[in-house]
């Protein structure tokens, strides 16, 4: 069993004790029926959906698909897992601290990680963007890049390497 599953298991078994206990609490005191039923099952949803959401509070990778990633990030660092092919990112966007995700990883992503830990070893950030395969074939059929049409992937911005920095 992973430290995850125990730690899921034991502090659901917590919170539904609580509710247990406030349901007992509440059953005989004066209180209205609805809040003798409603503050027991609002424990035991929050039993069940807290456990969920302790990864994304404690910085682990969330795991998402290609689409749901930033339009436009810069790239931290990464920890590739070819066995499983899947790939860690620590992604910037211009709001809020970095973020970590989890996410599939192709030949064209490989290609993409590789140029940027180029940028990032010669000290420049390795911006990237999302970019759509490429258009004027049938739905869902395959392109150059054998993704779908409908499908995005990661490049590296050109445009930021251009651009000079604000002047201060």
């Amino acid at each position: 069993m992973s430290f995850f599953s125990t730690f899921v298991l034991s502090f659901g078994l917590m919170l539904a004790s609580m509710a247990v206990m406030a349901s007992w609490l509440f059953r005989s005191s004066s209180a209205p029926l609805w809040a003798k039923v409603g503050l027991p099952v609002t424990t035991v949803a929050l039993a069940c959906v807290t456990p969920l959401e302790v990864n994304p509070m404690m910085g682990f990778p969330i795991t998402v698909s290609l689409r749901s990633l930033p339009d436009h990030a810069q790239l931290v660092a990464f920890v590739p897992h070819d066995e499983a092919k899947l790939v860690d990112l620590w992604l910037r966007c211009n709001e809020g601290p970095p973020r970590s995700y989890e996410t599939t990883l192709d030949e064209r992503m490989k290609k993409t990680l590789r140029e940027a830990q180029q940028e990032m070893e010669n000290g420049r950030p390795a911006m990237l963007a999302k970019q759509k395969s490429a258009t004027g074939t049938k739905s869902g059929a395959r392109t150059d890049s054998g993704l779908p049409d409908d499908q995005t992937q990661y490049v590296l911005d050109e445009s930021v390497r251009s651009a000079l920095p604000p002047k201060e």
